[in-house]
């Protein structure tokens, strides 16, 4: 049985930070401060899901569906462009002529923390990588350095191991990880990894020219290996759809990582092995599923809950599922399966929960229940 009032808690807290963080970051002065602190006040602003006359598990599901505050993203976007402006202008400095891009669940606004970690990807700009065979020869120029793009971005990642400490010398600075230098702490309001990279021109770009088709190539430190990613084209096509679906494929996303973030360890340790990338995936392909009213929207429970049942049930159409810019397909490991199913059974929970919470007498699940509830 789901706990809804502890979920809620932990929502709320991931959403806007806890009371005593809310008070820290408050304009009251120090005895104010105090005296908040003491006698246990919320300043945290209620937001509309915790407004409704409804079931904690209603208020729960339509909160896991909500966008994080604008000003709180507003605030990890300006934080994640601070640095990367920063790192910047100093490899600027030194010769390197770069440029910055956000990437990731904040730039696709599928983030759950109000405090997210803000993802900048650093990609060198003198050179490029071009798919072959080209679609315009000639277009592009030979280069005018022998050396390999793997050893010019490799330069960049040297170069802001050694920048980053001193244009930031209050932060936490992770250079240990294989493709991001992490930066926390300090003056930073914000967690923020920065991602060193190289263009790669596929051949639909070379005809469009249009960024969503440009892919990138990132550097990995253990394995001196550049690892292509087509982070643009992915927001296109989950932002694309959405929009057909009246917001409700970013709900989706939105949901799942709530769902798996506030799952017990043991359960949460498993459930990872589908990342945020694959949840977005699998919402990707609920298609017509995803049509319905915004004051319906807890219905979105229910169609979470079929398509996942259908796809651990299906496995021939489970395992021809690609990712939407079809790099790969989505269940690509062993392990994911249980993930799915892990996630399949944390839904049917919730759905169960849903409609018992509307008609308290039921003797068993009626999927219908959910699916005809409005809300205000």
């Amino acid at each position: 049985m789901i706990d809804f009032k502890k979920r809620l808690a932990s929502l709320k807290e991931r959403r806007q930070g806890s009371k005593e963080r809310a008070i820290y970051e408050s304009q009251l002065d120090l005895l104010s401060k105090n005296y908040a602190l003491f006698s246990g006040q919320d300043l945290r602003k209620q937001e509309i899901y915790e407004t409704l006359n409804e079931s904690d598990s209603i208020k729960y599901a339509i909160g896991g569906m909500a966008p994080v505050d604008e000003k709180s993203t507003n605030i990890s976007i300006s934080e994640g462009q601070r640095v990367a402006d920063s790192l910047i202008k100093s490899l600027a400095l030194r010769g390197i002529n770069a440029t910055a891009k956000l990437q990731g669940s904040v730039a696709l606004d599928v983030h759950i923390k109000g405090h997210s970690d803000v993802d900048m990807l650093i990609v060198y700009e003198d050179l490029v990588i071009v798919e072959v065979p080209e679609i315009f020869p000639h277009m592009y120029s030979s280069p005018s350095t022998p050396r390999s793009m793997v050893d010019v971005i490799k330069d960049i990642r040297l170069n802001s191991e050694n920048i980053l400490p001193k244009n930031f010398p209050q932060a936490n600075i992770d250079c240990t990880g294989n493709k991001a230098i992490k930066l926390s702490e300090g003056s930073l309001l914000r967690k923020v990894d920065i991602v060193p990279a190289s263009w790669y021109d596929t051949r639909d770009y070379q005809q469009t020219r249009q960024q969503s088709d440009r892919g990138i190539k990132i550097y990995h430190k253990n394995t001196h290996e550049l690892e292509l990613n087509l982070p643009f084209k992915h927001i296109k096509l989950i932002s694309d759809r959405d929009d057909i679906y009246n917001g409700n494929l970013r709900s989706v996303i939105r949901l799942m990582k709530n769902i798996v973030a506030d799952m017990p360890d043991y359960k949460q340790h498993a459930a990872k092995k589908l990342s945020s990338y694959d949840l977005a995936s699998i919402a990707y392909h609920m298609e017509q599923e995803l049509y319905l009213p915004y004051n319906m929207r807890v219905g979105l429970v229910e169609k979470i809950r079929a398509f996942l049942y259908l796809l651990f049930t299906n496995y021939s159409f489970r395992d021809n599922l690609n990712v939407p810019d079809l790099s790969r397909k989505i269940f690509n490991h062993q392990d994911k399966i249980k993930s799915l199913e892990i996630l399949l059974i944390e839904f049917s929970s919730l759905a169960e929960s849903i409609a018992k919470d509307i008609y308290p007498f039921i003797q068993q699940y009626d999927s219908n229940i959910v699916l005809a509830k409005k809300i205000a």
